[in-house]
């Protein structure tokens, strides 16, 4: 009873188990296209052998995680397996098994770098190798180069490269042969000789050199004084000016009139008029007989017409 209420429940768990480890077992499932493959050939670079730097990219459409196996030469020593994020950022942390003649690693990148070892022959000063690919993945592009040693001579390739070119970064010539597709199953190889006069490392001689210390020249001292000159020019512009816009601020900001103090003045004196004073009133005259006013330039009195008297003759 207690089962077949429960029988959904049980399905629908199984249904999810069964889908989750089909997700998981299709994740695992080998990479059958690389997109592009990268391979750089160094020999003598940092030892008596050929450094085989192989760097991959899947197809867009491959499921991450996924498995690739890569061929690996007889004789060949690994060196390196490791991822590259999509911030270009190489990884050495991935999970690789190592066969007899391959190495096989799970990759949640779609870029990858394998490195490894491998002997070349030598005859006298005379030096030859040769890279093979032979896998059951296809190559839809692989573009082989190759470095020449720095105290190599005369290195030739088969196929022959498409150019050469001297590197900038270390400047060393590299071979750069025609870029190619490999069908899975389909032998690739490419043949290098070259010769060396002396047993010489390219690390040993491209080596860069501890750069000389010179003393400045009279041109170098010249150039510095002008520049010196000219920054103390702008600072003492940037002095003027803003002592410029100083002031025209402080002139714009109203001033407090300075407080007023009585002046003292001298005592006023009338004003001087330079109008003659008119002479005093002369006392009135009058007639001694009748009392009538007489003027005084009357010698009778209107009234009565007796002679007037002046104050002389009237004190008598």
């Amino acid at each position: 009873m207690s089962l077949s209420r429960h029988a959904p429940l049980l399905a629908l768990l199984c249904m999810m188990i069964v889908l989750s480890r089909a997700g998981y077992a299709h994740a695992q499932l080998p990479a059958t296209t690389i997109e592009s493959l990268a391979v750089d050939l160094w020999p003598d670079y940092d030892r008596p052998e050929v450094l085989v730097l192989l760097t991959g990219a899947l197809p867009a459409s491959t499921l991450l995680p996924a498995t690739v196996t890569i061929p690996l030469p007889p004789g060949a020593t690994l060196h390196a397996v490791a991822r590259i994020t999509s911030d270009n950022v190489m990884t050495d942390d991935v999970a690789y098994t190592q066969g007899e003649n391959s190495v096989t690693f799970t990759t949640p990148d779609s870029r990858f770098r394998v490195e490894y070892y491998v002997p070349y022959t030598s005859n006298g000063s005379q030096r030859a190798f040769t890279f093979s690919w032979l896998a059951d993945i296809t190559l839809t592009e692989i573009d082989v180069a190759v470095q020449q040693p720095a105290a190599a001579t005369n290195l030739q390739t088969q196929p022959a490269a498409a150019s050469v070119s001297a590197s900038s970064r270390d400047g060393l010539a590299y071979h750069l042969l025609p870029a190619t597709a490999v069908p899975a199953n389909t032998l690739y190889t490419a043949e290098v000789t070259y010769t060396m006069s002396q047993p010489t490392l390219t690390v040993e001689q491209a080596a860069p050199a501890p750069t000389a210390v010179t003393p400045p020249t009279a041109d170098d001292a010249f150039n510095w004084a002008l520049l010196l000159a000219v920054v103390g020019g702008v600072f003492v512009l940037i002095a003027i000016v803003w002592q410029v816009t100083s002031n025209r601020q402080k002139s714009k900001r109203p001033r407090k009139a300075p407080p007023q103090r009585a002046a003292v003045l001298p005592p006023v004196s009338p004003p001087v008029s330079s109008t003659p004073k008119p002479a005093p009133p002369k006392a009135a005259r009058f007639c001694h007989d009748c009392g009538a006013p007489v003027k005084p330039e009357d010698k009778f009195c209107g009234n009565c017409g007796t002679a007037v008297k002046n104050r002389t003759e009237i004190g008598d």
